[in-house]
């Protein structure tokens, strides 16, 4: 049933995203085109020159416009399926950890999506289209990496998802507390974090004062770093995962225990 449902979200979503996202290429091809002629003639032309720097403008703004619609989009969803659609779409015989997944794995798609489609049409208006492939010693890192990026991009879908589900056990005024929420929940996972910043750094303080560097150079060795700096970033992406999962049973709980529809 997530198969079926991970379906009509990229459907129900495509045909708003990649209309957009067509136009914006569109627009990027004919910047990047007009900008090889007209660069070296603004001095002659300086009403040429003005116009593509708005054009140039415009497409940037472009750029800004898809990365947020790839994301807000499945936030409309969601907030949808917790209104009207959520009589149709939760009487369904499917749990409701299937329908934050399905949003979850979309957004995230979307959001890479616009990540990488902003990159190629900067490589468009700037002409520069190099690309470094990494080291094979760097395959470890760099994939770690991803992880983590797709794990804070699930995170910040969830943050968004779980405002949504508390206001959802209210039947006015949805969009506010959804926005209050927002906010609210925003400066506790700071204010925690700060907290869990501020014992991590006294521990290392404790731990790393004792260490003698003059004869642990080998510290700063590359070969011997790499494994100590691909485990802090395994540490960095399990703390992500357990906040993203705390966000998910949250939410999961008020659209199974606290849910009212509008």
């Amino acid at each position: 049933m997530l198969t079926n449902l991970l379906k009509y979200e990229f459907k129900a979503t495509g045909r708003v995203v990649l209309p957009i996202a067509s136009g914006v290429l569109v627009l990027n091809i004919f910047t990047g085109i007009l900008s090889h002629f007209i660069q070296n003639t603004s001095d002659r032309f300086p009403l040429a020159g003005l116009a593509l720097v708005l054009l140039n403008l415009a497409a940037l703004v472009s750029l800004l416009v898809v990365l947020a619609v790839c994301f807000f989009i499945e936030v409309q969803q969601f907030y949808r399926l917790l209104g009207d659609r959520g009589y149709l779409m939760l009487a369904l015989p499917v749990q409701p950890w299937k329908h934050i997944a399905a949003k979850v794995i979309c957004g995230t798609a979307w959001t890479v999506f616009g990540m990488l489609f902003s990159s190629v049409c900067c490589a468009l208006l700037t002409g520069d289209f190099a690309f470094s492939v990494p080291h094979a010693e760097d395959f470890a890192i760099w994939a770690v990496m991803v992880l983590i990026v797709l794990a804070l991009i699930a995170g910040a879908l969830l943050h968004t998802y779980l405002a949504c589900a508390f206001a959802g056990q209210f039947t006015q005024q949805r969009m506010l507390i959804s926005i209050a929420a927002y906010f609210v929940i925003g400066f506790a996972g700071q204010m925690a974090a700060l907290v869990t910043a501020f014992f991590v750094a006294l521990y290392g303080y404790k731990y790393f004062s004792n260490i003698n560097f003059s004869s642990a150079s080998f510290i700063f060795n590359y070969d011997n770093s790499l494994p100590f700096l691909l485990l802090s970033m395994l540490v960095v992406f399990a703390l992500i995962a357990l906040v993203d999962a705390l966000m998910w049973a949250l939410t999961q709980w008020f659209m199974t225990k606290r849910l009212n529809l509008a």
